[in-house]
């Protein structure tokens, strides 16, 4: 049986792509990338915590911050209440620190990116050292300027609108901000990060079906935390366990992105990769 164009190619699309995924060892790619996710939310909530407190009083501070963690991270509010929760003033060295950590983990997660993405591309020949600690602080400052942006709109959307239109806020700040920040941030980070010419329309549909998978990841993780799912396996420790089995899946919608965007441009047709 003979099946139509807008049929087979969505499905060859889908077969090559995740055929580049496979040979580019994109899965060891994904646990790196979720290992250093996994270590970047808390700091991260810590020290953006710290700068907000610098200008407003520190229990909004966390609030807020908890607030927008809470967005894009599956995990319980208890959990997340839990990071910030301490005797002393989140104003003091543990921000300091988690600033420390935050580079560290945070920038790491970059350089993995860029590594995984230019395999994909075939072009981890032409990324030097340079370019890999470039890569790492363009898109570690664009994560801040992006995170600012969507606390600086949630603001906006509180001024603008009434309590009478609570679901339509509810919609617009949960669903359709952290959408249109990870779409951006995706979009960026595709067309730029390879050592290659990437068009901006492959890298908006690779941004755009990343962002449907990571969305629809945060929301599936939250049925089963609600559901309990990791509580036997891990007891007191589910939290945690949903985090990290978060974070990979999160890495993995990222690279399956990635991989698109290679394709779309027929990155995979170059030469295969080496064995290992």
């Amino acid at each position: 049986m003979n099946l139509p164009g807008w049929v087979l190619v969505p499905i060859e699309l889908a077969w090559r792509t995740l055929r580049l995924f496979v040979n580019a060892n994109g899965w060891s790619w994904s646990g790196a990338l979720g290992l250093f996710l996994f270590l970047s939310v808390p700091p991260l909530m810590v020290a953006s915590a710290f700068i907000a407190a610098l200008l407003f009083p520190e229990n909004e501070a966390k609030a807020f911050v908890i607030v927008q963690a809470s967005k894009f991270v599956p995990a319980r509010s208890e959990l997340l209440q839990s990071v910030l929760v301490r005797q002393e003033s989140i104003a003091t060295s543990a921000g300091l620190v988690s600033l420390a950590f935050l580079l560290f983990s945070g920038s790491r997660i970059f350089a993995a990116l860029a590594s995984a993405i230019n395999r994909m591309w075939h072009r981890t020949d032409r990324l030097s050292f340079w370019d890999t600690q470039r890569s790492r602080a363009w898109l570690l400052a664009l994560s801040v300027v992006l995170l600012g942006l969507s606390g600086a709109a949630e603001a906006a959307i509180s001024a603008l609108t009434d309590t009478a239109a609570g679901e339509q806020v509810w919609l617009l700040d949960f669903q359709v901000l952290p959408f249109a920040i990870l779409a951006v941030f995706f979009f960026i980070t595709y067309r730029v990060l390879p050592q290659a010419e990437v068009s901006w329309q492959h890298a908006a549909i690779g941004a755009v079906l990343a962002t449907i998978g990571v969305r629809i990841a945060q929301a599936v993780m939250g049925v089963m935390s609600s559901a309990g799912t990791f509580d036997n396996p891990y007891g007191e420790l589910a939290g945690v366990g949903l985090l990290a089995t978060w974070a990979f899946v999160v890495g993995v919608a990222v690279l399956l992105g990635a991989s698109l965007v290679a394709v779309l441009g027929d990155h995979d047709q170059h030469e295969e990769f080496a064995e290992g």
